[in-house]
């Protein structure tokens, strides 16, 4: 049996690592006595069976973009990874595009961001596109682990939208992929 890791973007069957269980009355972890093979430093990113470890790394996520015409108020910010995804710190815009202005103070995330089926934040509402704007600072996420071809949708509102050509709205979300 390798080892499962719980919540993370871990290697599954990794004989190298810890084995983490849970259950009633199970430990919380158990070391495994497995004899370790050695390997040549130029193999550190490989397990001693010779198999390659994913690596973690920071990555982007972007989300299609959507423009709101015609008064519509409402619409879906997607994005699809390709690979396992757990995002950390979202950009969002708005773009009035009859002028070209940043429109972020009307467009909100209402009622919440979905990963999957499960609720990103402490509640639903009215979170304005600014609180998360290129420039906003200390708004890193615990967004939850997206496998390959998990829906993450942000659904979006806008306060009002009198602009003929639309307003655009974009997203991106950086986090940490496997590769």
């Amino acid at each position: 049996m390798g080892a499962l890791v719980l919540g993370g973007l871990d290697v599954v069957g990794d004989e190298d690592e810890e084995m983490h269980t849970m259950g009633a009355g199970a430990p919380a972890t158990r070391s495994r006595n497995a004899v370790r093979v050695p390997t040549p430093r130029w193999m550190n990113a490989t397990t001693s069976q010779g198999v390659s470890r994913p690596q973690e790394e920071m990555d982007f996520l972007p989300f299609e973009a959507i423009t709101l015409s015609n008064g519509a108020l409402t619409g879906v910010l997607l994005a699809r990874p390709q690979r396992p995804f757990r995002g950390e710190r979202l950009i969002l815009g708005a773009v009035n595009l009859d002028t070209g202005a940043n429109v972020d103070f009307l467009a909100t995330i209402n009622p919440a961001i979905y990963v999957g089926a499960v609720q990103v934040g402490a509640a639903q509402g009215g979170t304005p596109f600014s609180a998360f704007g290129a420039t906003a600072f200390g708004v890193r996420l615990s967004i939850p682990a997206a496998g390959q071809g998990t829906d993450i949708k942000i659904y979006c509102a806008l306060l009002v939208n009198t602009s003929s050509a639309g307003i655009a709205l974009t997203g991106t979300i950086i986090g940490r992929a496997m590769r």
